[in-house]
Formats: C-alpha cells, structure tokens, sequence
C-alpha cells in the first residue's frame, strides 16, 4: 500500500521518536547502573540487553499487530488514519532492530572513545594536568581503597 506524506503521518512519526527514545534511555540506563555495580561493559551491555529485550519486543510487536488492521485497511481504508498507523507500524519495527543492535554498539563505540580522550572533565573543555600524587589517589580510589590516618591524622601511605 501507498500513502501519501500526510499531517497525521508526520504526528505519528513524533509519536514513534518518542517511544524509541524512550527505549534507547532505558537501555542505556541499565548498562550503565551495570557499570556503576563494577560489572566490564561487555557484560554490562550483554546483561542489559537481555534484560530489556523481551520488554522491547513485547511492547513493539503488541503495537505493530494492534495497528496491523489500520495500516493495511483491513475492515475498511482510512485516508486520514492509514497513513499514521503505517508510519508507526514500519517505523517501529525498524526502530525496534535499532535499538536492540545499534544502540548498544553506539554504547560502546563512544566508550571506547571517551577511553582514548580521557574520562575527567572540567568546564570549559580543558583537561586537568595530572601530578604522579593525583594520578596515584585516582587510581587508589577506584580500586575502593579509602585512605587511612594514623594516630596523628596524617594520611598512612
């Protein structure tokens, strides 16, 4: 079936953006509290992506197969809603195979990224330089290592 490019087409297409966002921060949002709990980010995106697929597909295809009879007419043709339900039928299916595929690689793609530039930032985009001292405390922290004071409150090293 041909539709044409109508108003509701192009509401619905608003709608569909809506849902794929949402979808794509809910992902990104469970590889990162992953990562937050010290899990590697292979496993953190492998985990999230496992958790959140048959949420994704369960509420895509609900979707797709409620607004199947709309888009193809069946029951009778729609010049104004046909359009819409088409829009959202075909786009969420391509948004669907998205977000289970793409956004996670996206995911990664940009961590490597910030990985080879760097992860501290300061406003105004400058990077801080680091003295061996600091460089030696950030590193002690991350390990979750908390820094001891003796009797004299000086920092045990």
């Amino acid at each position: 079936m041909r539709f044409p490019l109508t108003l509701t087409a192009g509401i619905a297409v608003v709608a569909l953006a809506g849902v794929v966002v949402n979808d794509s921060i809910v992902l990104v949002d469970f590889i990162k509290n992953s990562r937050l709990k010290g899990v590697d980010r292979w496993e953190s995106i492998v985990k999230a992506g496992c958790m959140r697929l048959r949420p994704i597909l369960l509420t895509s295809i609900t979707t797709i197969f409620g607004i199947l009879p709309l888009a193809m007419g069946w029951g009778g043709s729609s010049e104004s809603w046909g359009p819409m339900a088409s829009s959202i039928a075909w786009g969420l299916a391509f948004a669907t195979v998205l977000t289970l595929f793409v956004i996670p690689a996206l995911y990664s793609i940009v961590d490597d990224v910030r990985a080879r530039f760097g992860k501290i930032r300061v406003s105004g985009g400058r990077q801080p330089d680091l003295t061996p001292h600091v460089a030696v405390e950030l590193a002690r922290l991350k390990r979750g290592a908390l820094p001891v004071a003796n009797a004299d409150g000086q920092e045990k090293t």
